[in-house]
Protein backbone atom coordinates (compact mmCIF):
# COMPACT_ATOMS: atom_id res chain seq x y z
CA UNK A 1 0.00 0.00 0.00
CA UNK A 2 1.17 3.41 -0.81
CA UNK A 3 2.45 5.61 2.23
CA UNK A 4 0.20 7.69 3.92
CA UNK A 5 0.81 11.77 2.96
CA UNK A 6 2.24 13.30 6.03
CA UNK A 7 0.17 16.33 7.15
CA UNK A 8 2.06 19.87 6.39
CA UNK A 9 0.12 21.86 9.42
CA UNK A 10 3.28 22.84 11.97
CA UNK A 11 2.74 22.48 15.73
CA UNK A 12 5.02 25.47 15.97
CA UNK A 13 3.44 29.21 14.73
CA UNK A 14 6.70 30.79 14.73
CA UNK A 15 7.76 30.67 11.67
CA UNK A 16 11.93 30.28 11.41
CA UNK A 17 14.24 31.94 8.81
CA UNK A 18 13.60 29.69 5.96
CA UNK A 19 15.78 28.77 3.29
CA UNK A 20 15.64 30.16 -0.34
CA UNK A 21 13.80 28.44 -3.09
CA UNK A 22 15.95 29.57 -5.87
CA UNK A 23 16.62 28.68 -9.57
CA UNK A 24 20.12 29.18 -11.18
CA UNK A 25 20.28 32.64 -12.17
CA UNK A 26 21.86 35.50 -12.96
CA UNK A 27 19.72 37.03 -10.44
CA UNK A 28 19.90 34.85 -7.47
CA UNK A 29 19.57 37.69 -4.17
CA UNK A 30 16.25 38.52 -5.47
CA UNK A 31 14.18 35.73 -3.89
CA UNK A 32 10.77 36.61 -2.04
CA UNK A 33 10.59 37.07 1.43
CA UNK A 34 8.55 35.08 4.10
CA UNK A 35 6.04 38.07 3.96
CA UNK A 36 5.72 38.74 0.67
CA UNK A 37 3.91 34.52 0.70
CA UNK A 38 2.20 34.03 4.26
CA UNK A 39 0.59 31.32 3.00
CA UNK A 40 3.58 28.83 1.19
CA UNK A 41 5.91 30.20 4.24
CA UNK A 42 4.05 27.87 6.29
CA UNK A 43 4.33 24.94 3.63
CA UNK A 44 7.81 25.83 2.84
CA UNK A 45 8.89 25.90 6.53
CA UNK A 46 7.42 22.33 7.13
CA UNK A 47 8.41 20.87 4.20
CA UNK A 48 12.28 22.53 4.46
CA UNK A 49 11.85 21.14 8.26
CA UNK A 50 11.44 17.11 7.14
CA UNK A 51 14.09 18.24 3.69
CA UNK A 52 17.03 18.46 5.81
CA UNK A 53 17.03 14.90 7.09
CA UNK A 54 15.27 13.31 4.13
CA UNK A 55 17.74 14.90 1.78
CA UNK A 56 20.72 13.27 3.76
CA UNK A 57 19.18 9.41 3.40
CA UNK A 58 18.24 10.24 -0.38
CA UNK A 59 22.16 11.46 -0.52
CA UNK A 60 23.12 8.17 1.26
CA UNK A 61 21.33 6.81 -0.98
CA UNK A 62 22.27 8.35 -4.41
CA UNK A 63 26.26 7.00 -2.63
CA UNK A 64 25.08 4.10 -2.32
CA UNK A 65 23.84 3.55 -5.98
CA UNK A 66 26.98 5.15 -7.31
CA UNK A 67 28.69 1.91 -5.52
CA UNK A 68 26.55 -0.66 -7.30
CA UNK A 69 25.36 -1.50 -3.23
CA UNK A 70 21.83 -0.53 -3.71
CA UNK A 71 20.61 -3.39 -5.05
CA UNK A 72 17.69 -5.50 -3.93
CA UNK A 73 18.09 -9.62 -3.30
CA UNK A 74 16.18 -10.29 -6.60
CA UNK A 75 19.35 -8.70 -8.67
CA UNK A 76 17.38 -5.30 -9.62
CA UNK A 77 17.00 -1.88 -8.12
CA UNK A 78 14.11 -0.40 -6.83
CA UNK A 79 13.23 2.95 -8.00
CA UNK A 80 9.87 3.47 -6.52
CA UNK A 81 9.86 6.81 -4.06
CA UNK A 82 7.27 7.93 -1.48
CA UNK A 83 4.77 10.42 -2.90
CA UNK A 84 5.72 13.35 -0.40
CA UNK A 85 9.50 12.48 -0.83
CA UNK A 86 11.47 15.95 -1.06
CA UNK A 87 14.88 16.08 -3.34
CA UNK A 88 17.55 18.45 -2.66
CA UNK A 89 19.39 20.30 -5.25
CA UNK A 90 22.79 22.01 -5.11
CA UNK A 91 23.37 24.91 -7.67
CA UNK A 92 26.39 27.27 -7.59
CA UNK A 93 25.40 30.93 -7.56
CA UNK A 94 26.25 33.04 -10.23
CA UNK A 95 28.80 34.85 -8.78
CA UNK A 96 30.73 31.28 -7.78
CA UNK A 97 31.09 31.67 -4.27
CA UNK A 98 28.67 29.02 -2.76
CA UNK A 99 26.45 26.51 -3.38
CA UNK A 100 22.42 26.87 -2.42
CA UNK A 101 20.44 24.12 -2.09
CA UNK A 102 16.71 23.51 -3.73
CA UNK A 103 14.02 21.78 -2.20
CA UNK A 104 11.68 20.17 -4.78
CA UNK A 105 8.75 18.13 -4.02
CA UNK A 106 9.41 14.92 -5.20
CA UNK A 107 7.13 13.07 -8.19
CA UNK A 108 5.27 10.24 -7.63
CA UNK A 109 7.01 7.22 -9.66
CA UNK A 110 5.35 3.71 -10.37
CA UNK A 111 7.44 1.11 -8.99
CA UNK A 112 9.73 0.10 -11.54
CA UNK A 113 12.59 -2.68 -11.95
CA UNK A 114 16.15 -1.51 -13.73
CA UNK A 115 19.28 -3.81 -14.32
CA UNK A 116 21.85 -3.24 -11.25
CA UNK A 117 24.31 -0.93 -12.43
CA UNK A 118 27.75 -2.25 -12.64
CA UNK A 119 30.56 0.50 -11.93
CA UNK A 120 34.17 0.40 -13.77
CA UNK A 121 36.54 -1.48 -12.03
CA UNK A 122 39.58 0.14 -11.19
CA UNK A 123 43.09 0.08 -12.81
CA UNK A 124 44.37 -2.30 -9.87
CA UNK A 125 41.03 -4.70 -10.06
CA UNK A 126 41.26 -8.01 -11.95
CA UNK A 127 38.86 -8.12 -14.21
CA UNK A 128 37.15 -11.31 -14.86
CA UNK A 129 35.82 -11.88 -18.17
CA UNK A 130 33.19 -14.54 -18.44
CA UNK A 131 33.08 -16.47 -22.22
CA UNK A 132 29.71 -16.51 -23.94
CA UNK A 133 28.38 -20.12 -24.07
CA UNK A 134 28.30 -20.94 -27.38
CA UNK A 135 26.37 -24.22 -28.18
CA UNK A 136 27.62 -27.02 -30.53
CA UNK A 137 26.42 -27.75 -34.25
CA UNK A 138 24.58 -30.88 -34.05
CA UNK A 139 26.66 -33.75 -35.51
CA UNK A 140 25.86 -34.92 -38.97
CA UNK A 141 23.98 -37.15 -39.57
CA UNK A 142 25.27 -40.35 -41.49
CA UNK A 143 23.67 -41.44 -44.96
CA UNK A 144 20.37 -43.46 -44.00
CA UNK A 145 20.51 -46.90 -44.83
CA UNK A 146 18.13 -48.99 -46.91
CA UNK A 147 16.15 -50.81 -44.54
CA UNK A 148 15.92 -53.87 -46.75
CA UNK A 149 16.63 -55.15 -50.34
CA UNK A 150 13.44 -53.94 -51.93
CA UNK A 151 14.29 -50.36 -50.75
CA UNK A 152 17.75 -50.97 -51.97
CA UNK A 153 16.76 -52.06 -55.18
CA UNK A 154 14.78 -48.69 -55.59
CA UNK A 155 17.85 -46.92 -55.53
CA UNK A 156 19.27 -48.02 -58.47
CA UNK A 157 15.88 -48.84 -60.25
CA UNK A 158 15.47 -47.37 -63.61
CA UNK A 159 12.72 -44.68 -64.20
CA UNK A 160 11.49 -46.27 -67.54
CA UNK A 161 11.00 -49.54 -65.89
CA UNK A 162 10.90 -49.43 -61.75
CA UNK A 163 11.87 -53.52 -61.99
CA UNK A 164 14.64 -53.32 -63.57
CA UNK A 165 18.40 -51.85 -62.81
CA UNK A 166 19.56 -51.30 -66.31
CA UNK A 167 23.18 -50.26 -67.42
CA UNK A 168 23.01 -46.50 -66.10
CA UNK A 169 21.98 -47.73 -62.55
CA UNK A 170 24.66 -50.54 -62.35
CA UNK A 171 27.38 -47.56 -63.29
CA UNK A 172 26.03 -45.56 -60.27
CA UNK A 173 26.50 -48.43 -58.14
CA UNK A 174 29.82 -49.40 -59.35
CA UNK A 175 30.23 -44.92 -58.33
CA UNK A 176 28.74 -45.71 -54.99
CA UNK A 177 30.69 -48.53 -54.36
CA UNK A 178 34.07 -46.97 -55.50
CA UNK A 179 34.81 -49.95 -58.16
CA UNK A 180 36.31 -49.51 -61.12
CA UNK A 181 33.63 -50.66 -64.30
CA UNK A 182 36.53 -52.29 -65.73
CA UNK A 183 37.10 -54.78 -62.76
CA UNK A 184 35.63 -58.05 -62.82
CA UNK A 185 33.19 -57.45 -59.60
CA UNK A 186 30.37 -56.52 -61.66
CA UNK A 187 30.61 -59.74 -63.79
CA UNK A 188 31.15 -61.76 -60.62
CA UNK A 189 28.14 -60.18 -59.20
CA UNK A 190 25.80 -61.25 -62.48
CA UNK A 191 27.29 -64.45 -61.92
CA UNK A 192 26.40 -64.83 -57.74
CA UNK A 193 22.51 -63.23 -58.97
CA UNK A 194 22.58 -65.95 -61.65
CA UNK A 195 21.60 -63.36 -64.21
CA UNK A 196 21.30 -65.11 -67.77
CA UNK A 197 22.42 -62.55 -70.01
CA UNK A 198 24.15 -58.78 -69.95
CA UNK A 199 22.30 -55.89 -69.43
CA UNK A 200 20.09 -55.65 -66.47
CA UNK A 201 19.60 -56.56 -62.96
CA UNK A 202 15.63 -57.65 -62.41
CA UNK A 203 14.10 -56.66 -59.16
CA UNK A 204 13.20 -60.39 -58.09
CA UNK A 205 16.53 -61.51 -58.66
CA UNK A 206 18.50 -58.54 -56.66
CA UNK A 207 16.28 -59.58 -53.87
CA UNK A 208 16.51 -63.32 -54.02
CA UNK A 209 20.26 -62.97 -54.45
CA UNK A 210 20.80 -60.33 -51.58
CA UNK A 211 19.16 -62.36 -49.17
CA UNK A 212 20.83 -65.66 -49.81
CA UNK A 213 24.53 -63.97 -49.04
CA UNK A 214 22.95 -62.33 -46.33
CA UNK A 215 23.79 -58.56 -48.12
CA UNK A 216 21.36 -55.77 -47.23
CA UNK A 217 23.65 -52.30 -48.18
CA UNK A 218 26.55 -51.06 -50.18
CA UNK A 219 29.20 -51.12 -47.32
CA UNK A 220 28.28 -55.30 -47.16
CA UNK A 221 28.26 -55.55 -50.63
CA UNK A 222 31.39 -54.44 -51.19
CA UNK A 223 32.89 -56.16 -48.51
CA UNK A 224 31.01 -59.24 -50.13
CA UNK A 225 32.65 -58.65 -53.79
CA UNK A 226 35.77 -58.46 -52.14
CA UNK A 227 35.53 -61.97 -51.18
CA UNK A 228 34.12 -63.24 -54.26
CA UNK A 229 36.86 -61.81 -56.15
CA UNK A 230 39.78 -63.57 -54.59
CA UNK A 231 38.10 -67.16 -54.76
CA UNK A 232 37.19 -66.47 -58.15
CA UNK A 233 40.76 -65.19 -59.12
CA UNK A 234 42.56 -67.41 -61.61
CA UNK A 235 44.80 -69.54 -60.75
CA UNK A 236 47.07 -73.31 -61.43
CA UNK A 237 45.63 -75.32 -60.92
CA UNK A 238 42.11 -73.16 -61.20
CA UNK A 239 39.68 -73.36 -58.55
CA UNK A 240 36.07 -74.87 -58.75
CA UNK A 241 34.56 -71.11 -58.56
CA UNK A 242 37.08 -69.90 -61.45
CA UNK A 243 35.82 -72.98 -63.70
CA UNK A 244 32.15 -72.55 -62.57
CA UNK A 245 32.35 -68.78 -63.56
CA UNK A 246 34.20 -68.89 -66.62
CA UNK A 247 31.74 -71.30 -68.04
CA UNK A 248 28.75 -69.40 -66.93
CA UNK A 249 30.70 -66.08 -68.77
CA UNK A 250 29.75 -68.14 -72.26
CA UNK A 251 26.72 -67.85 -71.63
CA UNK A 252 26.26 -64.33 -70.27
CA UNK A 253 28.55 -62.93 -73.21
CA UNK A 254 25.49 -64.39 -75.35
CA UNK A 255 23.50 -62.23 -77.43
CA UNK A 256 20.05 -63.97 -76.23
CA UNK A 257 20.11 -66.91 -74.41
CA UNK A 258 18.91 -69.17 -77.31
CA UNK A 259 21.86 -68.07 -79.14
CA UNK A 260 24.80 -71.03 -79.77
CA UNK A 261 27.55 -68.84 -80.50
CA UNK A 262 29.88 -65.11 -79.65
CA UNK A 263 30.77 -63.21 -81.90
CA UNK A 264 34.73 -63.69 -82.12
CA UNK A 265 35.19 -59.58 -81.34
CA UNK A 266 32.92 -60.04 -78.43
CA UNK A 267 34.73 -63.28 -77.18
CA UNK A 268 38.26 -62.28 -77.60
CA UNK A 269 37.32 -58.94 -75.38
CA UNK A 270 36.11 -61.21 -72.57
CA UNK A 271 38.25 -64.09 -72.49
CA UNK A 272 41.16 -61.13 -72.30
CA UNK A 273 39.55 -59.83 -68.55
CA UNK A 274 38.66 -63.39 -67.52
CA UNK A 275 41.93 -65.20 -67.82
CA UNK A 276 43.49 -61.55 -66.60
CA UNK A 277 44.61 -62.34 -62.46
CA UNK A 278 44.76 -58.62 -62.22
CA UNK A 279 40.99 -57.57 -63.22
CA UNK A 280 40.38 -59.51 -59.99
CA UNK A 281 40.48 -56.75 -58.19
CA UNK A 282 38.15 -53.63 -57.14
CA UNK A 283 40.54 -51.00 -58.26
CA UNK A 284 41.39 -52.41 -61.42
CA UNK A 285 42.51 -49.86 -64.20
CA UNK A 286 43.65 -51.42 -67.46
CA UNK A 287 45.47 -47.94 -68.12
CA UNK A 288 47.94 -48.04 -65.10
CA UNK A 289 47.95 -52.34 -64.67
CA UNK A 290 50.98 -53.93 -65.95
CA UNK A 291 50.05 -56.57 -68.00
CA UNK A 292 51.39 -60.11 -66.85
CA UNK A 293 53.93 -61.83 -68.74
CA UNK A 294 53.59 -65.95 -70.15
CA UNK A 295 56.32 -67.05 -67.40
CA UNK A 296 53.84 -65.69 -64.27
CA UNK A 297 50.95 -66.21 -65.88
CA UNK A 298 48.51 -68.98 -64.72
CA UNK A 299 47.62 -69.84 -68.01
CA UNK A 300 50.79 -68.95 -70.64
CA UNK A 301 48.76 -69.09 -73.67
CA UNK A 302 46.48 -66.51 -72.78
CA UNK A 303 48.03 -63.96 -74.41
CA UNK A 304 49.55 -65.35 -77.30
CA UNK A 305 46.06 -67.22 -77.75
CA UNK A 306 44.26 -63.46 -78.04
CA UNK A 307 46.92 -62.45 -80.50
CA UNK A 308 46.30 -65.44 -82.29
CA UNK A 309 42.33 -64.41 -82.44
CA UNK A 310 42.98 -60.71 -83.09
CA UNK A 311 45.90 -61.05 -86.08
CA UNK A 312 44.87 -64.08 -87.59
CA UNK A 313 40.75 -63.76 -87.13
CA UNK A 314 40.27 -67.70 -87.85
CA UNK A 315 36.36 -67.90 -87.17
CA UNK A 316 33.68 -65.40 -86.93
CA UNK A 317 32.50 -66.78 -83.87
CA UNK A 318 33.38 -68.55 -81.07
CA UNK A 319 31.00 -71.84 -79.97
CA UNK A 320 30.79 -73.27 -76.35
CA UNK A 321 33.41 -76.40 -76.99
CA UNK A 322 35.98 -74.08 -78.82
CA UNK A 323 34.85 -72.17 -75.22
CA UNK A 324 35.61 -74.38 -72.62
CA UNK A 325 38.70 -76.05 -74.27
CA UNK A 326 40.94 -73.19 -73.78
CA UNK A 327 41.46 -74.39 -69.64
CA UNK A 328 42.25 -77.62 -70.56
CA UNK A 329 44.60 -77.21 -73.40
CA UNK A 330 46.55 -74.82 -70.97
CA UNK A 331 46.85 -77.42 -68.47
CA UNK A 332 48.13 -79.99 -70.93
CA UNK A 333 50.28 -78.31 -73.04
CA UNK A 334 53.57 -76.60 -72.41
CA UNK A 335 53.92 -72.95 -73.42
CA UNK A 336 57.10 -74.03 -76.42
CA UNK A 337 54.30 -76.68 -77.52
CA UNK A 338 56.84 -79.27 -77.75
CA UNK A 339 54.20 -81.88 -76.19
CA UNK A 340 51.06 -80.98 -78.13
CA UNK A 341 50.05 -83.76 -80.26
CA UNK A 342 48.58 -82.90 -83.65
CA UNK A 343 46.22 -86.01 -83.23
CA UNK A 344 44.81 -84.84 -80.01
CA UNK A 345 41.22 -84.34 -79.85
CA UNK A 346 41.29 -80.55 -79.10
CA UNK A 347 39.01 -78.15 -81.94
CA UNK A 348 40.37 -77.33 -84.57
CA UNK A 349 40.71 -73.71 -83.96
CA UNK A 350 43.62 -74.71 -81.51
CA UNK A 351 45.41 -76.66 -84.34
CA UNK A 352 45.50 -73.10 -86.24
CA UNK A 353 47.10 -71.51 -83.18
CA UNK A 354 49.95 -73.70 -82.86
CA UNK A 355 50.51 -73.65 -86.51
CA UNK A 356 50.56 -69.69 -86.17
CA UNK A 357 52.85 -69.91 -83.05
CA UNK A 358 55.32 -72.59 -85.34
CA UNK A 359 55.35 -70.07 -88.51
CA UNK A 360 55.70 -67.01 -86.35
CA UNK A 361 58.26 -68.31 -83.43
CA UNK A 362 60.03 -71.21 -85.60
CA UNK A 363 59.02 -73.78 -83.11
CA UNK A 364 59.21 -77.15 -83.85
CA UNK A 365 56.15 -79.17 -83.33
CA UNK A 366 56.39 -83.23 -83.05
CA UNK A 367 54.38 -85.93 -81.24
CA UNK A 368 53.12 -86.04 -77.84
CA UNK A 369 56.26 -87.20 -75.96
CA UNK A 370 56.66 -84.78 -72.96
CA UNK A 371 55.37 -85.20 -69.35
CA UNK A 372 51.70 -84.73 -69.25
CA UNK A 373 51.37 -81.05 -68.03
CA UNK A 374 47.89 -81.72 -66.60
CA UNK A 375 49.02 -84.25 -63.92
Amino acid sequence: MPPKKKSTVSADTTPQAPRRLTRSSSNANTAKSPADTPTSAKTADTDMGSAVSKAKAIKARKSRKSNGTEVEQNGTASTSSKPDEVTVEESVTSNGKGKRKTATAAEPKTSTTKKPKVSKPADDEEVIVIPKVVSKPAKATKKSQPKNAEEWFELYASAEDPNQIDVPGIIRLLEDLSVKFESAAIYILCWKLGLPTMGSIPREKWIEGMKKYGVANNAQLLKTLGTWLQQTKPVSPPSDDFLSFFKYMFQFSKVTPESRTIALENASAVLAFVLDPLTYDLKYDPETATPLKWEVHPYPHAVPFLEFLTEKQPVKVINKDQWESFVPFNRSVEYMLGNYDPEGAWPALYDQYVDWRKEREGLTIGPKDGPDTES
